[in-house]
């Protein structure tokens, strides 16, 4: 006679594969973690055709590259670079992120699972030279879709909450012909960071090489607005969903 198998539900793990998952349940903690960002304003229309219904685009249409260092994080260090959109849902501002990349699985398996986060594998760099931090994301190796450069000049105490950081979630449908994916939310972090170092400078961004793949260069750089370096640590909790498409 047939015997049923005895893994169920309550025995599996948090993740894929569930007898042994690829990365344990949040939060999330980050040590020491280094970033420079650079803010811009965008085209307006090329914003929009990025953004999700049902938020909305504050304007003028801004965006934010950011590049990041985490040399201790319970995902192990990694490497990350964010592109995203300022929005609000329902008159509560946030970012979008537009696109994302790692140069690790784990945190590139938890992103896409948990929160949405369009996170792809890439060669990312950020190091010090003279006075400059200089951020490089290449897709494949070799091919540099962005690059950018931040002199941090004077140091800053206030830094405006931008709201949580939000991602589309989507997993495609199991059955051919279906018309919709099996799952399409918006979920929303509530990252809290503690500041360790805030300093803005001069800044600059530039996409010396174009992907199809990869458009990172979609938001044409109208004007910078803001460029910043920082030190901080972080708690990356569980995701909220704010909308079901």
């Amino acid at each position: 006679m047939p015997k049923t198998g005895r893994l169920t539900l309550e025995k599996m793990g948090y993740s894929m594969p569930v007898d042994s998952p690829a990365y344990q349940a949040p939060p999330y903690h980050y040590r020491n973690a280094q970033a420079i960002a650079v803010k811009f304003e965008t085209d307006l229309d090329a914003a929009l055709e990025a953004l999700p219904a049902p938020l909305q685009l504050i304007e003028p249409a801004t965006a934010n590259l950011s590049f990041y260092w985490y040399p201790f994080t319970t995902f192990g260090p990694y490497h990350e670079v964010i592109l995203r959109l300022y929005a609000q849902h329902e008159g509560k501002p946030l970012t979008y992120v537009q696109q994302i990349f790692v140069d690790t699985e784990p945190p590139m398996l938890a992103g896409r699972e948990i929160w949405g986060f369009p996170k792809k594998l890439a060669t990312i760099g950020l190091a010090r030279d003279r006075d400059m931090i200089v951020g490089t994301l290449e897709r494949p190796a070799g091919v540099r879709l962005a690059s950018m450069i931040v002199r941090p000049e004077q140091p800053i105490s206030n830094l405006p909450s931008s709201g949580p950081t939000t991602g589309l979630r989507i997993i495609p449908a199991a059955e051919a012909g279906a018309t919709r994916p099996a799952c399409a939310e918006l979920v929303a972090a509530d990252t809290q960071h503690t500041i360790r170092e805030a300093w803005e400078g001069t800044g600059s961004i530039s996409f010396p090489d174009h992907s199809a793949l990869d458009p990172v260069d979609r938001f044409p750089v109208k004007r910078i607005l803001k460029s910043t370096y920082m030190e901080y640590d972080i708690m990356l909790p569980a995701g909220r969903i704010i909308a079901r498409l």
